[in-house]
Protein backbone atom coordinates (compact mmCIF):
# COMPACT_ATOMS: atom_id res chain seq x y z
CA UNK A 1 0.00 0.00 0.00
CA UNK A 2 1.34 3.12 -1.00
CA UNK A 3 0.80 6.37 0.62
CA UNK A 4 -2.12 7.88 -1.19
CA UNK A 5 -3.45 4.94 -0.59
CA UNK A 6 -3.03 4.84 2.85
CA UNK A 7 -4.99 8.14 3.00
CA UNK A 8 -7.61 7.18 0.53
CA UNK A 9 -8.37 4.17 3.07
CA UNK A 10 -8.11 6.56 6.23
CA UNK A 11 -11.20 8.68 4.09
CA UNK A 12 -13.37 5.40 3.43
CA UNK A 13 -12.68 4.36 6.98
CA UNK A 14 -14.12 7.83 8.15
CA UNK A 15 -17.34 7.47 6.21
CA UNK A 16 -16.57 8.94 2.89
CA UNK A 17 -16.96 6.55 -0.29
CA UNK A 18 -15.28 6.64 -3.77
CA UNK A 19 -16.19 9.67 -5.52
CA UNK A 20 -16.24 7.64 -8.47
CA UNK A 21 -19.60 5.79 -7.44
CA UNK A 22 -21.48 8.77 -7.53
CA UNK A 23 -20.46 9.60 -10.91
CA UNK A 24 -23.24 9.35 -13.57
CA UNK A 25 -23.19 6.63 -16.19
CA UNK A 26 -21.12 8.02 -19.37
CA UNK A 27 -19.55 10.72 -17.45
CA UNK A 28 -15.78 10.58 -19.34
CA UNK A 29 -13.48 13.51 -16.88
CA UNK A 30 -11.38 13.37 -14.23
CA UNK A 31 -12.91 12.67 -10.79
CA UNK A 32 -11.66 13.23 -7.20
CA UNK A 33 -10.93 10.47 -4.67
CA UNK A 34 -13.75 10.49 -2.23
CA UNK A 35 -17.28 12.21 -1.77
CA UNK A 36 -18.56 12.65 2.08
CA UNK A 37 -21.92 12.94 0.31
CA UNK A 38 -23.91 14.45 3.20
CA UNK A 39 -21.86 16.54 4.75
CA UNK A 40 -21.11 17.95 0.58
CA UNK A 41 -17.31 17.69 1.06
CA UNK A 42 -14.91 15.96 -1.94
CA UNK A 43 -11.38 15.26 -1.38
CA UNK A 44 -8.82 14.92 -4.11
CA UNK A 45 -5.71 13.40 -2.22
CA UNK A 46 -2.16 13.62 -3.61
CA UNK A 47 0.96 12.62 -2.29
CA UNK A 48 4.54 13.42 -3.01
CA UNK A 49 7.14 10.33 -3.63
CA UNK A 50 10.81 12.42 -4.17
CA UNK A 51 11.99 14.66 -2.62
CA UNK A 52 12.84 17.75 -4.88
CA UNK A 53 14.94 19.44 -2.40
CA UNK A 54 17.28 16.43 -2.89
CA UNK A 55 17.73 16.60 -6.62
CA UNK A 56 20.65 17.97 -8.18
CA UNK A 57 19.18 19.87 -10.93
CA UNK A 58 16.96 21.63 -8.51
CA UNK A 59 20.18 22.71 -6.49
CA UNK A 60 21.26 24.10 -9.64
CA UNK A 61 17.91 26.27 -10.56
CA UNK A 62 18.35 27.74 -6.85
CA UNK A 63 21.83 28.90 -7.51
CA UNK A 64 20.99 30.13 -11.27
CA UNK A 65 17.95 32.25 -9.62
CA UNK A 66 20.72 33.27 -6.83
CA UNK A 67 22.93 34.76 -9.76
CA UNK A 68 20.06 36.76 -11.14
CA UNK A 69 19.12 38.08 -7.69
CA UNK A 70 22.55 39.27 -6.22
CA UNK A 71 20.33 43.22 -6.63
CA UNK A 72 18.12 41.76 -4.02
CA UNK A 73 21.24 40.27 -1.76
CA UNK A 74 20.90 36.61 -2.69
CA UNK A 75 24.31 35.20 -2.05
CA UNK A 76 26.77 34.30 -4.06
CA UNK A 77 27.23 30.34 -4.23
CA UNK A 78 30.49 28.79 -4.77
CA UNK A 79 29.95 24.86 -4.63
CA UNK A 80 27.11 22.74 -2.36
CA UNK A 81 26.77 24.98 0.46
CA UNK A 82 23.78 25.00 3.06
CA UNK A 83 21.39 28.07 2.61
CA UNK A 84 18.98 29.37 5.10
CA UNK A 85 15.79 30.60 4.17
CA UNK A 86 15.20 32.93 7.00
CA UNK A 87 18.64 34.49 6.32
CA UNK A 88 17.58 35.29 2.29
CA UNK A 89 15.76 38.62 1.27
CA UNK A 90 11.75 37.82 1.68
CA UNK A 91 11.57 37.73 -2.99
CA UNK A 92 14.60 35.70 -2.69
CA UNK A 93 13.18 33.05 -0.53
CA UNK A 94 9.92 33.01 -2.25
CA UNK A 95 11.36 32.44 -5.51
CA UNK A 96 13.53 29.67 -3.97
CA UNK A 97 10.54 27.39 -2.57
CA UNK A 98 8.51 28.49 -5.99
CA UNK A 99 11.53 25.98 -7.35
CA UNK A 100 12.19 23.77 -4.70
CA UNK A 101 8.06 23.09 -3.81
CA UNK A 102 7.36 23.35 -8.10
CA UNK A 103 5.85 19.45 -8.07
CA UNK A 104 3.93 20.71 -4.89
CA UNK A 105 2.46 23.58 -6.97
CA UNK A 106 1.65 20.75 -10.03
CA UNK A 107 -0.24 18.40 -8.03
CA UNK A 108 -2.53 21.52 -6.23
CA UNK A 109 -3.29 22.80 -9.44
CA UNK A 110 -4.19 18.97 -10.63
CA UNK A 111 -6.13 19.06 -7.50
CA UNK A 112 -8.00 22.14 -8.17
CA UNK A 113 -9.12 20.68 -11.72
CA UNK A 114 -10.20 17.35 -10.36
CA UNK A 115 -12.14 18.69 -7.56
CA UNK A 116 -13.91 21.37 -9.48
CA UNK A 117 -14.69 18.56 -12.38
CA UNK A 118 -16.14 16.60 -9.51
CA UNK A 119 -18.62 19.14 -8.44
CA UNK A 120 -19.94 19.80 -11.68
CA UNK A 121 -20.31 16.41 -12.36
CA UNK A 122 -21.99 16.02 -9.34
CA UNK A 123 -24.41 18.76 -9.59
CA UNK A 124 -22.52 19.60 -6.15
CA UNK A 125 -21.26 23.66 -7.10
CA UNK A 126 -21.44 24.65 -3.02
CA UNK A 127 -19.46 21.46 -2.23
CA UNK A 128 -16.37 22.00 -0.14
CA UNK A 129 -13.78 21.59 -1.69
CA UNK A 130 -10.31 20.10 0.21
CA UNK A 131 -6.98 18.44 -1.44
CA UNK A 132 -5.20 16.40 1.39
CA UNK A 133 -1.61 16.08 0.68
CA UNK A 134 0.19 13.10 2.16
CA UNK A 135 4.40 13.34 2.39
CA UNK A 136 7.13 11.23 4.15
CA UNK A 137 9.10 13.58 6.01
CA UNK A 138 10.91 15.27 3.13
CA UNK A 139 13.76 17.65 3.37
CA UNK A 140 10.70 20.47 2.01
CA UNK A 141 9.23 20.92 5.34
CA UNK A 142 5.49 21.09 6.62
CA UNK A 143 5.23 24.91 6.62
CA UNK A 144 6.99 25.42 3.37
CA UNK A 145 4.75 22.87 1.43
CA UNK A 146 1.63 24.91 3.49
CA UNK A 147 3.30 28.77 1.90
CA UNK A 148 4.08 27.33 -1.35
CA UNK A 149 0.14 25.42 -1.60
CA UNK A 150 -0.79 28.94 -0.69
CA UNK A 151 1.44 30.40 -3.04
CA UNK A 152 -0.21 28.90 -5.64
CA UNK A 153 -3.91 29.88 -4.69
CA UNK A 154 -3.68 33.42 -4.03
CA UNK A 155 -5.69 36.04 -5.60
CA UNK A 156 -8.30 33.86 -6.13
CA UNK A 157 -6.75 30.88 -8.26
CA UNK A 158 -7.31 27.06 -7.45
CA UNK A 159 -10.67 28.34 -6.47
CA UNK A 160 -12.06 24.61 -6.25
CA UNK A 161 -10.07 24.41 -2.79
CA UNK A 162 -11.31 25.34 0.34
CA UNK A 163 -9.32 23.40 2.40
CA UNK A 164 -5.58 22.02 2.68
CA UNK A 165 -4.84 19.05 4.63
CA UNK A 166 -1.71 18.13 5.11
CA UNK A 167 -0.32 14.59 6.51
CA UNK A 168 3.36 14.17 7.00
CA UNK A 169 4.11 10.50 7.71
CA UNK A 170 6.73 7.56 7.31
CA UNK A 171 3.93 5.33 6.96
CA UNK A 172 3.47 3.61 3.42
CA UNK A 173 6.52 5.93 2.26
CA UNK A 174 8.65 4.82 -0.87
CA UNK A 175 11.77 5.22 1.36
CA UNK A 176 11.01 4.57 4.99
CA UNK A 177 12.93 6.79 7.39
CA UNK A 178 13.58 4.11 10.21
CA UNK A 179 14.31 6.51 12.94
CA UNK A 180 10.91 8.18 12.28
CA UNK A 181 7.66 6.90 13.63
CA UNK A 182 5.14 9.80 14.37
CA UNK A 183 2.59 10.96 11.90
CA UNK A 184 1.50 14.87 11.75
CA UNK A 185 -2.15 15.73 10.36
CA UNK A 186 -3.21 19.66 10.19
CA UNK A 187 -5.93 20.95 8.54
CA UNK A 188 -5.15 25.11 6.92
CA UNK A 189 -8.81 26.49 5.90
CA UNK A 190 -9.49 29.05 3.45
CA UNK A 191 -11.08 32.13 4.54
CA UNK A 192 -13.73 30.63 6.84
CA UNK A 193 -14.38 27.18 5.36
CA UNK A 194 -13.39 24.28 7.05
CA UNK A 195 -14.64 20.41 7.96
CA UNK A 196 -17.30 20.14 10.33
CA UNK A 197 -16.02 19.27 13.55
CA UNK A 198 -17.51 15.33 13.60
CA UNK A 199 -15.96 14.96 10.07
CA UNK A 200 -12.52 16.17 11.63
CA UNK A 201 -12.95 13.76 14.41
CA UNK A 202 -14.50 11.00 12.75
CA UNK A 203 -10.97 11.55 10.19
CA UNK A 204 -9.26 10.93 13.32
CA UNK A 205 -10.71 7.97 14.44
CA UNK A 206 -10.34 6.38 11.08
CA UNK A 207 -6.15 7.01 10.95
CA UNK A 208 -6.21 5.72 14.60
CA UNK A 209 -8.05 2.61 13.62
CA UNK A 210 -6.29 2.37 10.16
CA UNK A 211 -2.75 3.36 11.11
CA UNK A 212 -2.90 2.41 14.76
CA UNK A 213 -1.34 5.70 15.56
CA UNK A 214 -3.87 7.13 17.56
CA UNK A 215 -3.02 10.82 18.44
CA UNK A 216 -2.99 13.68 20.79
CA UNK A 217 -4.34 17.20 19.93
CA UNK A 218 -1.76 20.00 19.24
CA UNK A 219 -1.18 23.38 17.85
CA UNK A 220 0.96 22.82 14.65
CA UNK A 221 2.58 25.16 15.44
CA UNK A 222 4.08 23.00 17.89
CA UNK A 223 4.61 20.34 15.80
CA UNK A 224 8.17 20.57 15.51
CA UNK A 225 8.83 20.36 19.38
CA UNK A 226 7.49 16.43 18.62
CA UNK A 227 9.65 15.20 15.53
CA UNK A 228 7.63 17.36 12.43
CA UNK A 229 9.63 18.97 9.93
CA UNK A 230 8.95 22.47 10.44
Amino acid sequence: MNQHELMVRVLIDAGGRAAECAIPRGYKGRVADVLFAEDDVIVEVKSLTTDRANEPEVGQAVGEMFAKSTHLGAPVIFGPVAVNLHDLDPRVAANTLRIVGRRVQDVTKSANDQIKKTKIALDRPNALGVVVLITPPFKLDRKSIVWTMGDVMRDGRCSGIDLVFLVETPLAAPEPDAHRVDSFLSMHSRADRGLPIHLVEAIDQAWGRVTGQFGVRADDEDFHKYGATS
